[in-house]
């Protein structure tokens, strides 16, 4: 005769059971503790499934965690016998049980076998339920969709730490309804990685014990520290069920991976005074991972010979490689008979510690200019303007101090400019960029004309293509230089730098095309300059020269 024990869904508090038996499986189990105390161990928590689909939450006190902490493991099949029960009254709460059961010193575990219960025991909750709320709710949901869009991953300090996530967009197959979901930290982390180490055409995700969140009146779900659980393209019956339904549905063309908008939901005070990580110029140059960061700069110069102006995709803004007669986006993977055109300008910026060019395009540019940047290029060109300069409006920003949201982009850490940087959004309130000074305890740096220009031309290429390698000289004779950068002769260059560049390169480097100051005034890229010298010299002479150069910029 089979063993008697009770299911889940009979639990309650009343007197009539005195012992509880109940036969289930350990879906979710994770430890946590409500109470800093070094003394005791963290509590187990678990989230136990039982054949019939019944889902209750069991918890192992802190007192109790050494006699069971060996014998429970996730994923196996218990009989559980003589467990307490309570009220289920936590914060957030992984099923809708009204009760919850804790483990006593007397509680008896035994492992069985028995393949009648499901492995995860999902239970999703569609979309439009979810959407249709209108405040935070406690319960936590699962969650099951293909990815349609997927933001970059953002940084930022609370109370002094790191804090690090990633939303993306989830679409469901029947209803086309969209759901915002933020993975945070270890979640975000490990969803970026499946993308970067599985190239897909579609992937489709479960967010387990998900929880719902009311953010600016839109509902979305998270992940919650401890509980939650990822699936992507995992190899279980419900991913492969949807994406063989994905595979056969009508909108299957009409679902596409795109960049989402960082900030589409966060004011400029969250973005730059609450959220954003600060980092200077001279910190963003030495950035070796893709990141995005916050930073502030005043823009010196328009540097209108890098402006471009390309065919971009409407999803995801890449730009488009024409193909016979369409136009394909490696990022969307799809073929396309029409495209936006997107203008870029690309900007010298400059603050206390460094400059570089940062990439800005159309939409953030519009935003400044009140009218698309595109616009005031097509009506430029149309009345005989230069193709190879900008449009007189575009020079507003010269002279103007921003905030900005940059991401740098590593392309080759063996180039001279091994980055990008490029501009997602822009700031340039008033009061706010002050906030900020305050905040971080940026100095105002009174820079004159001569030495903006100055600092402009001690820094890296404005293009990480160009490469062409000699010096121009005041005296008519263009002489061929391996360690200096092409470069637009000025007159104008400060005397005393030029002198303390002849000597620390001919002293350092034994280079006698710099004989006299008057004799050589050229536009000299420091960080080229550097890397040159450290392959035709010697290490030790580069850094000698970069702290010269430093120096001389101060």
């Amino acid at each position: 005769m089979a063993s008697r024990y009770d299911l889940i869904c009979n639990v309650n508090g009343g007197s009539e059971h005195k012992i509880w038996r109940i036969k289930v499986r350990v879906i979710r189990l994770w430890r946590s503790s409500y109470f800093k105390d070094n003394n005791n161990k963290p509590m187990i928590e678990l989230v136990v499934l039982d054949e019939q689909g019944g889902r209750i939450q069991c918890t192992v006190k802190s007192i109790h965690v050494y006699l069971f902490e060996n014998s429970i493991n996730e994923g196996n099949v218990y009989m559980l016998e003589n467990l307490s029960v309570a009220l289920n009254s936590g914060k957030y709460k992984p099923t809708m049980h009204e009760f919850r059961m804790f483990f006593k010193r007397e509680t008896r575990v035994t492992l069985v076998e028995d393949s009648s219960i499901p492995l995860y025991g999902f239970s999703f909750v569609p979309f439009v339920e979810i959407l249709n709320e209108t405040k935070d709710d406690r319960r936590l949901v699962d969650v099951l969709g293909v990815v349609t869009g997927k933001g970059n991953l953002i940084e930022f300090k609370k109370e002094g730490k790191p804090c690090n996530y990633v939303v993306i967009e989830l679409e469901n197959i029947e209803g086309g309804l969209k759901l915002r979901c933020t993975l945070w930290e270890d979640y975000a982390f490990m969803f970026l990685k499946h993308l970067e180490d599985h190239p897909s055409e579609s992937y489709v995700v479960i967010l387990q014990f998900a929880k719902m969140k009311n953010f600016k009146g839109s509902v979305g779900v998270s992940n919650t520290t401890y509980n939650s659980k990822l699936f992507i393209n995992a190899n279980i019956p419900e991913i492969e069920d949807f994406q063989m339904r994905l595979k056969s549905s009508d909108s299957q063309q009409g679902i596409q991976f795109s960049q989402l908008s960082d900030h589409a939901s966060l004011t400029l005070e969250e973005e730059f005074l609450e959220r954003g990580v600060y980092k200077s110029i001279a910190d963003l140059k030495e950035v070796t991972q893709n990141s995005v960061f916050v930073t502030i700069g005043t823009v010196k110069d328009i540097e209108s010979e890098y402006n471009r102006c390309y065919r971009a995709c409407k999803k995801c803004s890449l730009g488009l490689k024409l193909d016979g007669s369409m136009f394909y986006c490696k990022k969307c993977v799809t073929h396309y008979s029409t495209f936006v055109t997107i203008y870029s300008i690309q900007l010298r910026v400059v603050d206390e510690t460094d400059s570089a060019s940062f990439i800005l395009f159309d939409k953030e540019a519009s935003n400044f200019l009140k009218i698309p940047a595109y616009e005031l290029r097509t009506s430029y060109i149309a009345k005989g303007g230069d193709k190879n300069r900008h449009p007189e409006e575009i020079d507003s920003f010269k002279d103007k101090k921003f905030l900005f949201k940059v991401q740098v982009k590593i392309q080759n850490m063996e180039s001279i400019v091994p980055y990008v940087i490029s501009i997602s959004r822009l700031c340039f309130e008033d009061n706010i960029i002050a906030s900020f000074e305050k905040k971080y305890q940026i100095e105002e740096v009174a820079l004159i004309q001569d030495n903006s220009e100055l600092l402009s031309q001690f820094t890296e290429s404005s293009d990480p293509l160009k490469d062409n390698l000699s010096v121009s000289c005041d005296n008519g004779v263009d002489t061929p230089n391996p360690l200096l950068p092409t470069g637009k002769t000025t007159s104008n260059m400060d005397s005393s730098v030029i002198k303390v560049l002849h000597v620390d390169l001919a002293e350092y480097c034994g280079n006698a095309s710099f004989d006299t100051p008057s004799k050589c005034k050229g536009e000299i890229h420091s960080e080229q300059t550097i890397v040159r010298v450290a392959v035709h010299g010697d290490e030790q002479s580069a850094k000698k020269l970069r702290k010269v150069i430093k120096e001389e910029k101060n």
